[in-house]
């Protein structure tokens, strides 16, 4: 008697990758176009925002971010939705995608700040985008 194994689907891991970015002009549109993830990227699952000042990023912030030649937030998306706060779990913080194909594995972003009454310029911010993605092994 001959035993069929079953298909054996490609194994992947879970990866974080970042990319950050320094905005350093009030009321200006920061345009970044040669980001690129890792060649074995499966499929992209979520993506968060964060800065070293919070504030600055969830007043003043927006942006248009395209994965793979996909457009997944349109242009004035609001950097707040794509925030989590310090008290949710590390592994809940990702705004959630499902299983985006990586396209051509281009990321584009198109950010805005704009003035806000609640949180000044200051000497500008860093932004940093963590891209949550299923890399094949």
């Amino acid at each position: 008697m001959q035993i069929m194994k079953a298909e054996e689907k490609p194994k992947t891991k879970e990866t974080r990758v970042t990319f950050s970015f320094k905005v350093d002009k009030a009321n200006g549109i920061l345009t970044i176009d040669n980001l690129e993830l890792p060649k074995h990227t499966k499929t992209v699952r979520g993506l968060q925002l964060i800065s070293e000042y919070p504030d600055r990023l969830y007043y003043r912030g927006s942006q248009r971010i395209e994965i793979g030649g996909e457009e997944l937030f349109p242009e004035g998306f609001d950097s707040k939705i794509l925030m989590s706060s310090l008290s949710v779990a590390p592994r809940e913080r990702f705004f959630e995608l499902g299983d985006v194909l990586p396209g051509d594995l281009s990321v584009k972003v198109r950010y805005r700040d704009t003035d806000h009454s609640m949180a000044s310029f200051g000497q500008g911010y860093k932004v940093s985008l963590i891209i949550l993605i299923h890399e094949l092994v």
